[in-house]
């Protein structure tokens, strides 16, 4: 009967790994594996890369049904541009309650507040694109 397979304690302690009792190198053999499958570190050029992909608003791939890989991108992007969309709305209601209730020191100007609008107008627009798309 042949020893089990080891490779990651073979190429860590050579032959020797072949004389290791099987209760010691099983699990070794699972932590030097486990160690090798760490995922990739969190990095701006990772998620930048996993956003191109097509990742949604919680940074996962789109995991509701779809036909085909392109539909899935589509509603993942459109998944994020509604959570974008939603966001800007809630600063913008914020800034509205601000502007009727509030001090002139909290107002944000007439000019933020278009941006806001055109920002919502467009990720709205953006999102039906998407929605056509998928």
């Amino acid at each position: 009967m042949s020893a089990p397979d080891y490779p990651y304690l073979t190429a860590t302690l050579g032959d020797a790994a072949e004389r290791l009792p099987p209760e010691l190198a099983q699990p070794l053999e699972a932590a030097f594996a486990a160690a090798v499958d760490v995922p990739d570190p969190i990095t701006l050029q990772g998620c930048l890369q996993r956003i191109r992909n097509g990742d949604g608003a919680d940074g996962q791939p789109w995991r509701g049904p779809t036909l085909a890989p392109g539909q899935g991108m589509a509603m993942a992007r459109a998944d994020r541009a509604a959570a974008g969309l939603t966001t800007l709305l809630e600063i913008f209601h914020a800034a509205e309650r601000v502007r009727v209730d509030g001090g002139d020191e909290q107002q944000i100007g007439d000019g933020t507040r278009e941006g806001l609008l055109l920002a919502c107008r467009g990720l709205a627009e953006y999102v039906e694109l998407q929605l056509h798309a998928a």
